[in-house]
């Protein structure tokens, strides 16, 4: 074999294991679990399941409404399905309402209507309640953690986006890439 044969097949093993890390990277990625439920709020209101108190769940929407009471705030949040990093999705259609039940003074001006929020934290259980005058059971989260994402702005001269890339082609190439998107 010459020496041009044992680069080719030092190329491709190199590629190979690439491939091999990217992949396995990709797929911890995928499992990485950040305590979401594959239960909705919507489900857990229809079917009501007492066993589940104390489960530790994540969910996120938008803030319906504050109350301040005298050692706590509920939250009553619009729910919407999450993505890889807890941040809610409001695009998507509504998974439920649930409440967001925290220890403690939160302030109205903050957590006003419309923010995006993302809770964890056991399972109450449930707390009847009204929608537009029907009946409500809502599911309800000891929010334990709770992050208030920033408010939505319109952006009219949005941000540039830098891209870097770095890739490994047939035949022996390669190269690099920078882009820029607007």
């Amino acid at each position: 074999m010459g020496a041009l044969s044992v680069l080719v097949v030092v190329m491709r093993i190199f590629a190979c294991l690439v491939l091999g890390l990217m992949i396995a990277a990709l797929s911890a990625c995928a499992s990485n679990d950040t305590g979401r439920s594959s239960l909705s709020p919507a489900q857990l209101s229809s079917r009501p399941d007492p066993d589940l108190k104390g489960t530790e769940l994540t969910w996120g929407g938008e803030i319906i409404s504050v109350k301040n009471e005298t050692d706590r705030t509920v939250l009553e949040i619009l729910a919407y399905p999450l993505n890889n990093a807890g941040e809610t999705l409001t695009g998507r259609a509504s998974t439920g309402r649930f409440l967001a039940d925290r220890e403690g003074y939160l302030e109205p001006r903050e957590y006003k209507p419309g923010r995006g929020v993302t809770v964890k934290g056991p399972f109450l259980g449930y707390k009847d309640g009204e929608v537009d005058g029907a009946f409500y059971r809502y599911p309800a989260l000891d929010a334990r953690e709770l992050i208030l994402w920033p408010e939505k702005t319109t952006d009219y001269f949005p941000r540039p986006r830098v891209n870097v890339g770095v890739g490994i082609g047939s035949h022996g190439r390669s190269g690099v890439g920078i882009g820029v998107g607007f």
